[in-house]
Order: structure tokens, then C-alpha cells, then sequence
């Protein structure tokens, strides 16, 4: 299982991010990790790191974390290889340069026949790795394109009809970033238990929001934190990362998010 974690927030925030205690968080405490990345947007373009091995003998990921970029968009991905081999071109976030702007796309869940599908095959070729959610993004992007979709309401039922296709793959817990808003859809995803992992159950993704009254406060957990919250921010995880404030996205949740403000949301 792929662990997820995003933040929109009003103002630009430094936010501590561990990213192998998020992964054990996560539930993958006794699993080899096949990589990680790790963005922080900035206006038009992003700092982008990523690696295809485990965080926790990275010395790259030591170096992120001791150096955490403030930022207003935050999207992170660590990684159970399930579909491409543990590579670079196979690491999350992937991101394109569309329109003058860095756009990026994390993917929790499997795609098993995506390739098959006649919309997917032309876009195969610019593909830089083997996975499907690599191409699932290519696929989004084209979607936008063609719908020459400007507003971010409109963006959000073009991303969310395509994320209710893919769903009718399988897992599709998906964050894209398109330079400006953060979307996010919620699905299921797959748990590591005692007994072994599940099939895919919710929720998929959780939301964590602050407000104005939380102003001047800190939030602290395990594998990620923000030493001063100073406004309206909203985070998201594949699985709750303290016992406090989390809610669990229903199964089809598609939202859009600008600079810490929910722009818009649907159920798809």
C-alpha cells in the first residue's frame, strides 16, 4: 500500500515531514519501501524530490527534512511498488509542465487494465516509466485539454467523472496538483493487519482542517507536524496521523482546494 499525504493552506507553512515514521504510521511496519517524493509548490513551478528506495536509509530524505520549504501546496507519496519495478521514472509525484505551469499527480491503489483502454494506448509512448498511475495522469491531462476547461469548478467535473472511470478499475485515491488548486478524490485502499493485508475497504483518504481559531496553535504527529499554524489550512492522509480531528472521506469524494479555501466539492 501506497501512503498519501497532501496540505492546502492560505498562507505558505513549513511543515516536518518524516517520511519513513509517516510510512510505518501508515501501516507498513515490517515492509521494505520502494521509494518516496516529496513536493513543495512555489507559484508557478515546484521543488520536487523524490528517490526509489526507502526513506529510512535516505540520506536525500534526511536532507528534505532537515531543509522543509514553506509552502501553500504540499503533496507527498510513499511508495509499495505494485505495478513498475522500484525506479526513478516509477517514483510519485509525477509531474509534466503544461501551459507554463508544474503540475503533479500521487496515486494510491492499482489500475489493472488501464493500459487496454483506447484512451490510454496513444498516450503509452510519452509515458517515462511502466506504471499505471503514471499513465492515469497523462490520461487526466489530456481530459483537460480537451475540455479546455479554465475554472477551477469546471476542472473538478472533468477530474471527477475521470476518477469515477478509474474506479471501475480499482483503487483510485488520487492528488493533483494543477499549478494552482489541489485536487483531491477519495476511494478505498487496501490495510496491513495483524491477519494480513485487506482487500480494498474505507476510507481511502482523511481530512484534517484548522481554522482561524487554530491560529497561533501547533500540530504535532507522528511522522509530520507545523510548529505554527497562522490560518485556514486543510491536511489530507491515507490514514489518520494523530488520534484528534480526522474525518474519513466517503468512497467517490472529489474536492478542489486553492490556497487553504475548498473551492468546490462533489460526490462523483
Amino acid at each position: 500500500m501506497c501512503e498519501l499525504f497532501a496540505m492546502s493552506a492560505s498562507v505558505p507553512h513549513t511543515v516536518r515531514y518524516e517520511l519513513d515514521l509517516f510510512a510505518a504510521e501508515g501501516g507498513e511496519k515490517h515492509r521494505n519501501r520502494d521509494g518516496w517524493g516529496i513536493l513543495f509548490a512555489q507559484d508557478r513551478d515546484a521543488y520536487l524530490f523524490r528517490e526509489p528506495a526507502p526513506a529510512a536509509t535516505s540520506e536525500l530524505s534526511r536532507m528534505v527534512v532537515r531543509n522543509e520549504r514553506p509552502c501553500r501546496h504540499l503533496m507527498a507519496h510513499v511508495r509499495r511498488a505494485t505495478a513498475g519495478a522500484p525506479a526513478l521514472e516509477n517514483t510519485h509525484p509525477f509531474d509534466r509542465v503544461v501551459n507554463g505551469k508544474r503540475m503533479a499527480f500521487a496515486h494510491n491503489g492499482g489500475l489493472p487494465g488501464i493500459e487496454d483502454r483506447d484512451d490510454a494506448r496513444e498516450l503509452i509512448v510519452h509515458r517515462l516509466g511502466d506504471t499505471d498511475s503514471e499513465l492515469a495522469f497523462l490520461m487526466l491531462l489530456d481530459r483537460l485539454r480537451r475540455a479546455e476547461a479554465a475554472d477551477p469548478v469546471a476542472r473538478l467535473d472533468v477530474f471527477a467523472r475521470f476518477a469515477a472511470e478509474m474506479r471501475e478499475l480499482g483503487s483510485s485515491n488520487f492528488l493533483f496538483f494543477d499549478g494552482e488548486h489541489l485536487f483531491v478524490h477519495a476511494d478505498r485502499r487496501r490495510f496491513e493487519t495483524e491477519d494480513g493485508v485487506t482487500e480494498p475497504r474505507e476510507p481511502g483518504l482523511n481530512i484534517r482542517s484548522f481554522g482561524e481559531g487554530d491560529c497561533g496553535q501547533g500540530w504535532n504527529a507522528r511522522g509530520a507536524g507545523i510548529e505554527e499554524i497562522s490560518g485556514p489550512l486543510h491536511l489530507f492522509a491515507s490514514v489518520p496521523l494523530d488520534p484528534e480531528g480526522w474525518e474519513p472521506l466517503r468512497r467517490g469524494t472529489a474536492l478542489v482546494l486553492r490556497d487553504g479555501k475548498i473551492v468546490s466539492q462533489c460526490m462523483c
